[in-house]
Formats: structure tokens, sequence, C-alpha cells
């Protein structure tokens, strides 16, 4: 029966190279080496080795979902889907994730607790938004459930209205209505209550001053309008006009206002 006739430490810490009857047979971690005493002297069976073999492919994929989940809590899918790339059995993957979970490396429910103060601290996404994000991630609906509270109305409305701001800043030369059409848009995409995204725009209105926007629409719409006419110059009479108003009212003017500028500027050709 072969017996351990060295073993070397590797560069690498916490590995070791074991040496039978003075050949290399296997490099095994720490844990591993203590648990099967591979140590100067021991007797190794083939049955002995295949088992070093299979704990060391263990300890492998233990040794992987640990590193990525340090430094960064993880869900057990997340730390499952890595394990999964670097092509480990199903068992053994379930082996390393189950260990992770006991040594407290890995907690579902820390995580999402963890993921929704953290959002609801930065309003990168709504309660919703954060809510699917963790199911996403393969955290139970029974643990988003238990936390979903974490993230409420009162962080919602104090982020949007900072995103509202930012965001109609942005859009203001569109339309009035197309603006809030496309901030609404964007903030549902991600995870904002619809409600919550209104009675922030309502803020938007009644905390700025609005005595310029009459102006800044007409602007928008000369600008817009313009162009609508040089896209449709080919055409003419009630066939142009037609073209324009719809162009122009796909970009969320009234009907009043398109109405005028169409007026006046068929008086200026």
């Amino acid at each position: 029966m072969p017996v351990v006739t060295k073993v070397t430490q590797q560069k690498r810490p916490g590995r070791y190279n074991i040496y039978l009857d003075d050949e290399f047979a296997i490099a095994v971690d720490e844990n591993i080496l203590i648990r099967f005493d591979l140590f100067k002297g021991t007797e190794v069976s083939d049955t002995m080795l295949a088992e070093v073999q299979a704990a060391e492919y263990e300890q492998k994929a233990y040794a992987t979902g640990l590193l990525y989940a340090t430094g960064q809590l993880r869900s057990r899918y997340q730390v499952y889907l890595k394990l999964r790339e670097k092509e480990f059995p199903i068992d053994v993957i379930n082996h390393a994730l189950d260990r992770l979970e006991k040594a407290h490396v890995l907690d579902d429910r820390q995580f999402a607790s963890t993921y929704l103060a953290s959002v609801s601290h930065s309003g990168k996404l709504g309660r919703k938004g954060a809510l699917q994000k963790l199911k996403e991630w393969g955290i139970s609906d029974d643990i988003v459930q238990d936390v979903a509270d974490e993230y409420d109305d009162s962080d919602e409305l104090e982020h949007l209205d900072e995103l509202v701001a930012k965001l109609m800043h942005k859009y203001q030369r569109q339309a009035h209505r197309m603006a809030e059409q496309k901030v609404m848009q964007n903030l549902l995409q991600k995870g904002f209550a619809s409600r919550n995204i209104q009675q922030a725009l309502h803020h938007y209105v009644l905390e700025n001053d609005t005595a310029d926007e009459p102006d800044q629409e007409w602007e928008n719409l000369n600008r817009d309008g313009e162009k609508a006419f040089q896209r449709y110059h080919q055409y003419t009479g009630w066939d142009l006009e037609r073209r324009v108003k719809g162009y122009l009212a796909r970009r969320g003017y009234t009907f009043d206002l398109i109405n005028r500028f169409v007026d006046d500027y068929q008086k200026n050709i």
C-alpha cells in the first residue's frame, strides 16, 4: 500500500503537495490534509485516495464560493450560478452552499435586508424594483415579504422629488406633457410606484416657478414645428398641415398650441 513520503507547502497559502512513495500524487487544501491525516508515514489505499480526491473537489467548490461571497454580500442563488459557471456538479454545489450557510457566509435574509437598506438610502431603485431584484437573485418570496416594509413610501417620495427635478431638467426642451411621460416611464422602469411618481410630479409643479413655462413650451413648439415643416416640405395644403399637426401632437403639444403655431407659421411663409 502506498505511503506518504513527503508533504510540501505550495506558495499559495493553505495548499500542500502530497507525495506517495516519493512520487507526486495530489495537491490538497490544508483542511483535507488534516482531515485525512496525510502526513509522512500514513498509508493511503486506493479507496482512501478516491475519498481524498472527492473531498478535495468539494473543498475547491467551497473555496470558490467563499472567495466569491467574501467582501460583498451574495445570495445563495448568486453563488450557485458562479459555481455552475465553473462547471461543478449540482450535488457538490449544494454541499458547498450548505457549508457556506452553516458558516454564516451566506444568509439570504441578511442579504435581502442589507440590500433594501442600501437601495432605500441611495434611491437607485424604487421599492417595487428593489423587491423584484431580490427575487431575480433567488431570494424566496417569504423572505421578500418579510423585509419589504424596510423600504417604505416615505423613502420613495424623498428620492422621487430629487429624481423628478433632475429628469424634468433633462427633458426641458420637449413638450411639458411629453417630458412628464418620459419621467414617468423612466421611473416606472426603476420600480417606483406610479402614485408616488405622480405625487412627486405634482410637488415639482408646485415648488418650481412656472412663470416662464408657457414661453418655454412655445419655444420648444417653434423649434419642433420648424423641423416638422422641413420634414414634410414635399407636401402641400391640407396634407402638409395634417402631417405637421400629427407630428407635433405625437410630441405631446396641445392642439390649441399646435393650431396657433401652424396658423402663425403659414401666415409668415
